[in-house]
């Protein structure tokens, strides 16, 4: 234990279980941010052991075709190895697979008294019936989320990523915190250098949507911006960057409407992220309206500390847009492709000067912006831990 590291401490070396499908060193992002919580409580003199089920975070492989498969057996696999663990005083429980949750719950047949933590990265069975996974009112939509209200009433502590996830999450727990996910620590911090892809067909302003581009993102708004600034004429260039499971959708949309000046480029490497960002003019994230309160975009913690404009298609009074309109960004609703369009090009109109961090300055606003993170989570655990029933 570092005498010097601030925040609770653990009374007599309390074992902490973290618990979810990505753990240490997976690349997934819930896996950096639950290892970077348990580094720093393990420096206040807990012990942490994590327990996953790796598979493939960027693969989305099924067994016989059927992730449903795939997401039991690998909640099974999970409960057997929590079950196998030596006693714990706490489970601190993310949300991958869905209903992990249930797993801590039912691990306390194991772990008697242990404190139950549930950082929630995302909400299930509320994300399903948002994007059409689950029929809302059906035998499957009550009984899950029956069971995880169930859960949420049995939960010491659980920490929502903004309000109004919070607020989906309602009153049940002993306690609810809100902390937003911290960006990763970058590898190699350098100027941002264009590619010959980039000189060879990036001629003007570039709008970038960067990471996967999943079901509960919007991408026919940022189509159709595009299609509206390129009959406008103006120099505008949208970049893809990334994968997911509407990829190839949005993809045959483009090249449907003849669009000229769309591009798509695989995931970035981790050492080039930041770079490959620094080149675009303007950042782009979305989020299905009706998403809200079910997950929170992650790509945005890295985004608006980059000094670059950002623009916002979801929920244009949700907590999201709230927040970034407060940093001075842009935000607009999916049915709303011109207004998207007219501020693309008002960025676009010269002069446009394109002005780097250096990478001191970035360096020191990553260094704020994990480190209170990091903190904040690990104290809210660590008191969780300590405090009185």
């Amino acid at each position: 234990m570092d005498p010097k590291i601030p925040g609770p401490r653990a009374p007599g070396g309390e074992r902490i279980l973290f618990l979810n499908q990505f753990v240490p060193p997976d690349p997934a992002p819930t896996s950096r941010l639950l290892g970077e919580v348990a580094s720093e409580l393990r420096l206040r003199g807990f012990q942490t052991v994590l327990i996953g089920d790796a598979l493939e975070y960027r693969g989305g492989k099924t067994i016989l075709g059927s992730r449903a498969l795939r997401e039991t057996l690998s909640l099974l696999r999970l409960l057997a190895r929590t079950l196998a663990t030596p006693r714990v005083q706490a489970i601190v429980v993310l949300t991958s697979p869905p209903m992990v949750p249930l797993i801590a719950l039912l691990a306390r047949i194991r772990h008697r008294r242990a404190r139950l933590v549930h950082w929630a990265m995302d909400l299930y069975p509320d994300v399903a019936v948002a994007v059409g996974e689950v029929k809302e009112g059906s035998l499957l939509h009550r009984v899950t989320a029956r069971l995880m209200r169930r859960f949420y009433s049995a939960c010491d502590l659980v920490v929502a990523l903004d309000q109004e996830m919070a607020k989906r999450i309602g009153p049940l727990p002993r306690r609810v915190e809100v902390e937003p996910p911290w960006p990763p620590e970058p590898m190699h911090l350098h100027p941002p250098i264009a590619t010959s892809e980039d000189s060879g067909t990036l001629r003007g302003f570039v709008w970038l949507y960067s990471g996967n581009l999943g079901r509960a993102h919007d991408w026919r708004t940022l189509i159709e911006a595009q299609a509206l600034v390129e009959a406008r004429g103006l120099g505008v260039d949208l970049v893809f960057q990334g994968g997911g499971a509407e990829r190839n959708a949005a993809m045959a949309e483009a090249k449907s409407r003849g669009l000229r000046r769309c591009f798509w480029r695989d995931y970035a490497p981790e050492t080039d992220l930041i770079s490959s960002l620094l080149l675009a003019d303007a950042l782009v994230a979305t989020q299905r309206p009706e998403t809200a309160g079910c997950l929170w975009p992650s790509k945005l913690a890295l985004a608006v500390l980059l000094g670059r404009p950002v623009l916002w298609v979801g929920s244009k009074d949700g907590g999201v847009a709230q927040w970034l309109r407060r940093q001075g960004h842009f935000a607009v609703s999916p049915d709303n492709p011109k207004d998207l369009a007219d501020e693309i090009e008002r960025l676009a109109k010269p002069p446009r000067r394109r002005e780097y961090p250096t990478a001191d300055e970035l360096a020191a606003r990553l260094s704020q912006a994990r480190s209170s993170g990091i903190v904040r989570v690990s104290d809210w655990i660590a008191k969780a831990m300590i405090q009185e029933r």
